[in-house]
């Protein structure tokens, strides 16, 4: 497996560039959450909470369209953006590489 390199700003406005271990049987959530950003992921990542909520400024019209369940957490968001996708629904797969995001984690 290959190694992607995610840049991910956290709450606080910090970035850091993230390298990551392609692995389409993980998320971004679980990535994140190892990597130190704080992602209470109340529903253990079946987008049920929000709390993995991201924004995607880099990388987004490169993921697979969100399915029903997590079109329906991120309209109950309050700071739902054009980019908005939940961390716990995005595989970690090529098309992450290179991504840029913010953690925004609005949710229950």
């Amino acid at each position: 497996m290959s190694t992607l390199t995610v840049t991910a700003e956290d709450t606080d406005g910090d970035v850091r560039e993230l390298e990551i271990e392609e692995n389409p049987s993980s998320n971004l959530m679980e990535a994140l959450t190892e990597e130190g950003y704080d992602i209470p992921a109340i529903c253990g990542g079946m987008a049920g909470c929000g709390t993995c909520h991201i924004s995607i400024s880099k990388g987004f019209d490169a993921l697979r369209k969100p399915e029903e369940d997590e079109e329906l957490m991120l309209d109950s968001l309050t700071n739902l953006t054009d980019q908005s996708r939940l961390a716990c629904q995005v595989p970690l797969t090529a098309a992450v590489d290179g991504m840029e995001l913010k953690v925004i984690g609005d949710g229950m």
